[in-house]
């Protein structure tokens, strides 16, 4: 199949710093959306007067919404042009923010938050797409930079959330987003450049309606098990857990037969492009899982209200997007693996404190207040996160720099599945045990046992071109100079 590009004239330094704040500033926005209905979530599943089970579904069915849309995303950015996906993709999450905003139940708002999740899942690729053709030389630090916006999202995400919630109502954290997404849309179409077209992509929905249908039957089985008031229909259970075998079989099958399938094949079968998509997953499911309900379980386990809640995530998140921008700053002299490692097991430890649900401890003969105690924790956490995003981001687009879209999509839609995943068996347990704190507790001890294994896939992963370039040169012995003369009278002188 061939293809034929068009490609936009490189723009000035000035226009790509300009393009790189609009990018930046609507993916931030975004961002806030998740973090302040994390902060919210108790408020609105009490006001709509929804189970937990179904609650859960508020932040599952977003995130498969983005698993949905990531992949396709990555294929229509090479068709269409990235600023039409990401434009259209802003102007639909506006329109749903307006919709949950006046959901009258949990039915109304968990569609509205899907059709969040598939606006939002173009956002990344086709943001990503845009940034590394502006920065055509500089593109693994402008990468590593514009993925450390979203730490800053969830910086202003929960303690505006968290307000808004507290002093207007939850509602307010969606109608928030309706003027911004139509300012996003202004700036969009006046400052984007179209972007690079490849003809011949096309779109596999009918891989997309697999996916669809193989993850929310899957969940949907987990959130049937997740009853507390009530023994869990079994028949339903396991009809669901079919339906998702199936589906994922025919996914399968399907995609080592379709001309244009919606996972690239191509790129998966490769051992540089595996190795970063398996974290990925487990990251997603191990992290974002657990700090995805983190305002849930400090909320149930210690009693804070949501402004607390959020005063607590936003310092995390605060110190994520300084060390995200230092690690990308750095990551042409670290390289990719050695972040990672670090990352992950600094994480896994995180995991491992927040599960130990302490109030007041007393460290080094020093009593320390609960808040404080939370503090510190969640604020290393934002650190190990940081450290590890940036090389995470970058890792095998080296590899096929003219596949950037494409990549991105899926290192997001194994991310995005891992983390519908980590939260649904996370409300599950919860659900299941005789507090959601102490289920959360379980959870979260889980999840920081698997975290330690997940480094394995780093020795899989290539270095950058620059770092095995300077240990090739390192590592080459010296080649003594010839004499002048020789030089000068070359070898048949």
């Amino acid at each position: 199949m061939t293809t034929e590009a068009v490609a936009a004239p490189a723009q000035p330094r000035a226009d790509r710093y300009l393009i790189f704040g609009v990018l930046a500033i609507s993916l931030l926005a975004f961002v806030m959306q998740f973090a302040m209905v994390s902060v919210s979530l108790a408020d609105l599943i009490k006001d709509l007067n929804a189970p937990l089970r179904w609650g859960g579904w508020v932040l599952t069915i977003f995130m498969i919404g983005q698993v949905i849309a990531m992949p396709a995303a990555g294929r229509l950015s090479e068709r269409l042009g990235a600023r039409t996906v990401f434009a259209g993709g802003f102007g639909l999450f506006a329109a749903a923010s307006l919709v949950a905003a006046v959901a009258p139940n949990i039915y109304v708002m968990i569609l509205a938050r899907a059709a969040q999740g598939l606006a939002g899942g173009g956002l990344m690729p086709s943001g990503m797409s845009m940034i590394a053709e502006a920065f055509a030389e500089g593109r693994q630090r402008a990468i590593g930079l514009f993925s450390s916006i979203l730490p800053f999202g969830a910086v202003a995400g929960p303690g505006v959330g968290g307000l808004i919630s507290e002093h207007l109502g939850w509602r307010w954290t969606f109608a928030f987003h309706v003027p911004v997404g139509l300012l996003v849309l202004i700036a969009a179409f006046t400052i984007l450049p179209c972007g690079k077209r490849q003809g011949g992509q096309r779109v596999d929905f009918l891989g997309i309606a697999f996916l669809a249908i193989a993850l929310s039957a899957l969940i949907y089985a987990l959130t049937e098990l997740g009853l507390r008031d009530a023994d869990p229909n079994m028949a339903v259970v396991a009809i669901s857990l079919a339906v998702s075998a199936v589906t994922w079989a025919a996914l399968a099958r399907h995609e080592l037969t379709t001309e244009a399938p919606l996972i690239d094949l191509d790129l998966l079968r490769r051992r540089e492009f595996v190795a970063p998509n398996a974290i990925s997953f487990f990251f997603g499911f191990c992290w974002v899982g657990a700090f995805s309900l983190l305002p849930l379980y400090v909320r149930s386990a210690y009693d804070m209200g949501p402004a607390a809640s959020g005063a607590l995530m936003a310092p995390r998140a605060g110190l994520m997007g300084l060390t995200s921008m230092a690690a990308s700053m750095l990551i042409l002299r670290t390289g990719y693996r050695k972040p990672i490692a670090t990352g992950l097991f600094g994480l896994s430890l995180v995991l491992g404190l927040v599960s130990l649900g302490l109030h007041d401890p007393t460290i080094l003969g020093v009593q320390v207040d609960t808040f404080w105690w939370l503090f510190g924790v969640v604020l290393l956490g934002g650190f190990f996160f940081g450290m590890a995003n940036p090389s995470l981001q970058n890792a095998s687009m080296d590899i096929a720099p003219d596949r950037i879209a494409s990549i991105a999509g899926l290192r997001g839609m194994f991310q995005t599945v891992g983390g519908t995943m980590g939260i649904s068996i996370s409300v599950l347990v919860a659900s299941r045990s005789e507090t959601t704190a102490i289920g959360l507790q379980h959870a979260y001890r889980a999840y920081s046992l698997l975290m330690l294994f997940v480094p394995l896939f780093v020795l899989a992963i290539a270095e950058t071109a620059r770092t095995r370039a300077t240990r090739t040169e390192s590592a080459r012995p010296a080649v003594p100079e010839r004499p002048a003369m020789e030089r000068a009278g070359g070898d048949g002188g």
